[in-house]
């Protein structure tokens, strides 16, 4: 039977303890902050002092700390997980990372017989508890299988997106494509507020009329049957409409730069079909 220790207890940390309770699944925690500490300790974990400490008692480690250098300091730091790790531990690292820093930590890992894969989170601590979160996985099979139960009780779906850093890889270009929403709706309402159009009937405006994503029907607008991914583009909107937009916002004097970058994109795209 596999025992769970967690390492980084803050906010999403301890969302995930609340999913490991809910299954009834006792876990060993740390985390370098006292307060985070005592609430995984009054959500039911055993706590322990340091890193190290958590991976002697451990057979999977999860990793929920932040940044790159934090990854590196808890698993390959002095007190780290790898050097209270035993032969066969699971290193599961969470954070949204750099693939080159888990393939670091991997292969450090590999010269101790422990097997490390990254399994990214794709929610906030509230749809966490809710049950909502899915983890984007790379690594060997075996090892993902052997991870799986154990991701299933914090999570409703677990996928795996191929090699050793795909899942670091995956978390980053969904992030890249949820960002880069919140950036151009920011750039088209100040289009429209010059315009004449309050910012709120203009979100309002977009939310009524907003057309489905194009990831809801990707196979009509990419072509996949080469080495290289190939955008379908429409008459108008690329060529067209996109560069007409950021004319109107260069008119009304707006810093607008998403907005000209995509009007250039769209013109080089639609040019190199013709």
């Amino acid at each position: 039977m596999e025992r769970i220790g967690i390492i980084g207890v803050g906010a999403m940390g301890s969302a995930l303890l609340e999913r490991l309770k809910l299954s009834g699944v006792e876990t060993t925690a740390f985390d370098i902050a006292p307060p985070a500490l005592e609430a995984a300790r009054l959500l039911g974990a055993r706590t322990a002092p340091s890193a190290k400490a958590v991976a002697e008692a451990s057979t999977i480690i999860d990793v929920v700390v932040r940044t790159d250098q934090e990854v590196l300091a808890c698993t390959m730091g002095e007190g780290g997980i790898l050097e209270g790790a035993g032969p066969g531990a699971l290193v599961l690292l969470h954070s949204t990372i750099r693939p080159d820093t888990t393939r670091k930590v991997a292969k450090t890992a590999r010269g101790r017989n422990v097997q490390v894969i990254d399994a990214c989170m794709t929610a906030v601590p509230r749809v966490v508890r809710e049950g909502g979160l899915v983890f984007l996985v790379g690594g060997p099979a075996e090892a993902v299988e052997r991870a799986r139960p154990h991701l299933l009780h914090m999570a409703k779906d677990v996928i795996h997106m191929g090699p050793l850093g795909t899942g670091n890889v995956a978390k980053l270009i969904k992030n890249l494509v949820n960002a880069s929403e919140g950036l151009i709706v920011h750039e088209a309402i100040r289009i429209g507020l010059e315009g004449g159009i309050a910012c709120a009937d203009a979100l309002e405006m977009l939310r009524k009329t907003r057309s489905d994503s194009i990831l809801s029907r990707w196979e009509e607008r990419f072509d996949l049957s080469g080495s290289k991914p190939i955008m379908r583009v429409g008459q108008n909107l690329y060529d067209k409409d996109v560069p007409l937009a950021a004319e109107v916002g260069r008119q009304f004097g707006l810093d607008i730069p998403i907005t000209e970058q995509l009007a250039a994109a769209g013109l080089r795209l639609v040019g190199s079909r013709r």
